[in-house]
């Protein structure tokens, strides 16, 4: 009995130690904010220049130095943007939509992560046409329906990347362990 009791400490410490490896590493993954939505949306065709800007993160993030949000024109000219705010997982910031030009716009963005590194990225959306009268039901609905499918690649793959690192070790330390036994 003596010696079951050995092999079941053993494995028992085993995996505590393949529970406590997969844990370390998948912390530092989920410790970085992600861009998880944006008004407007990546790829979005307006019809209206957006009179404010909305990124949405995975976690809390806080204003950087220098400028979090940067809106270029098709013909190199950057809009103006003003009051920039970083409120728990959302950066906003106003625009000077005088700048809206018919065509392909790059969002650039930068935001401070709560472990405090500079996270960025940046993505195109389209005017439809020049700026005029701004038409605020149709410029909030469209984003909105666009929005969802920038979420859902980064889900699936997060969580259940660490999850297989577990099952995976556990299902080695299992087999070493029967080897052990019959032997």
């Amino acid at each position: 009995m003596g010696h079951y009791a050995a092999h079941v400490r053993r494995y028992f410490s085993a995996l505590v130690l393949a529970l406590l490896t997969a844990t370390a590493m998948a912390v530092p993954a989920q410790a970085h904010a992600e861009l998880r939505s944006s008004n407007p949306a990546s790829g979005a065709a307006l019809d209206a220049p957006p009179p404010q800007i909305e990124l949405t993160f995975s976690d809390v993030v806080s204003l950087p130095d220098g400028d979090a949000v940067t809106v270029t024109g098709p013909d190199g000219v950057k809009w103006p943007v003003t009051q920039a705010h970083a409120v728990d997982r959302t950066i906003t910031a106003k625009v000077d939509t005088a700048a809206a030009k018919s065509g392909a716009h790059t969002l650039e963005w930068r935001a401070q992560s709560d472990d405090g590194d500079i996270i960025s990225g940046k993505f195109t959306f389209t005017m439809n046409a020049p700026s005029a009268a701004p038409t605020s039901s149709v410029m909030m609905s469209a984003p909105v329906t666009n929005a969802p499918p920038s979420t859902t690649p980064s889900d699936p793959g997060g969580v259940p990347a660490w999850l297989w690192v577990v099952a995976g070790l556990i299902a080695v330390v299992g087999a070493i362990l029967l080897v052990r036994r019959k032997s």
